[in-house]
């Protein structure tokens, strides 16, 4: 059994332990700055808690280490996961720049130890049919997407998601950086990239509101929208030279990423399509169990996660570019 060790036990660690459980990995032990959060971490899942990020990556029975962490404190910890031979799963984005995630994905490779990115949404089974679709032809040639993740913050003081300068891009950075990994696995790199992003709503400082226009190498274009003020939404929809396709999902449900498949619904030209439903946290948990164990390369390694971000940071530079 592989042993891993999770960094960050805020609203997505206990996700992503819980998972890793399902996954057959054993959760040997956590770290979080604040040491009341990672003894109830520590006490609900059953392992230890380390008293330094050092500590819990130096244990002698982690393999591989999950970052829950801020985006622009991805760097620092994979580099010291890295130096100690432990493989690296760290959540969407990569990290706050491409920059940084070239030298992610460097330090990785010259210690040996696989990268992950946590771009779990393209293994839904909705999004697997989806490919399948794709693949098989029943759309034609796809030459238009529309895509919109949204969810109302939540941005105590002190919250890092609200503060412009730790997550540029606000929604589209957190949320619709899901769409543009998925939309990439359906239909291809993107080419380029522009965007406007807003500050509408929100008492924090963030850009709450987004939208970001792609353009594939196939020639396809796609829109992109997402905010951190509207009720919980998901939504996909890919125009084909010969049908439309429709994914809506009751996003109400999340953060039960289980729950998702469930309330999902993919129609082709209006007929329903059929799907089955899949665990995808617990599948990209297995996939970094069979990495640590040398069975396996990452669906999403440091390359899909450097061009999911590269996409993101190339339409904010758009943004910044137009209101200079």
């Amino acid at each position: 059994m592989s042993g891993i060790a999770i960094v960050g036990t805020g609203m997505w660690g206990p996700r992503l332990a819980a998972a890793a459980q399902r996954a057959g990995l054993e959760l040997v032990t956590c770290f979080a700055r604040d040491e009341g959060p990672r003894r109830k971490f520590a006490e609900r899942f059953g392992c230890g808690a380390a008293a330094s990020l050092e500590e819990a990556i130096g244990h002698p029975r982690v393999q591989g280490v999950v970052l829950a962490t801020p985006n622009d404190v991805h760097e620092e910890q994979a580099a010291a996961c890295a130096e100690r031979g432990r493989h690296v799963f760290v959540e969407k984005p990569i990290a706050e720049s491409v920059e940084a995630g070239e030298r992610m994905k460097r330090d990785c490779a010259e210690a040996g130890v696989a990268l992950m990115v946590g771009h779990a949404f393209r293994r839904l089974g909705a999004a697997r049919r989806v490919k399948q679709l794709i693949d098989e032809g029943a759309l034609g040639r796809v030459i238009l997407a529309e895509a919109n993740m949204s969810l109302t913050g939540s941005f105590k003081p002190g919250a890092w998601r609200g503060e412009r300068a730790r997550n540029p891009g606000g929604p589209i950075m957190q949320l619709g950086i899901h769409h543009v990994d998925t939309l990439a696995y359906w239909l291809g790199p993107v080419r380029r990239a522009s965007g406007r992003f807003a500050h509408v709503e929100t008492s924090a400082e963030i850009d709450d509101v987004g939208v970001v226009t792609l353009e594939f190498e196939s020639g396809a274009l796609g829109s992109l929208t997402g905010s951190y003020v509207s009720p919980k939404t998901l939504s996909l929809r890919l125009l084909g030279t010969e049908a439309v396709l429709d994914y809506r999902t009751d996003f109400s449900v999340w953060p039960d990423a289980r729950a998702l498949d469930g309330v999902t619904t993919l129609t082709l030209d209006g007929e329903r399509v059929t799907f089955e439903a899949r665990d995808m946290l617990a599948e990209e948990l297995a996939e970094f169990g069979r990495c640590i164990r040398g069975e396996a390369e990452p669906e999403t390694g440091a390359d899909e996660g450097i061009a999911a971000l590269a996409v993101v940071r190339q339409a904010l530079d758009a943004h910044a570019g137009a209101v200079a």
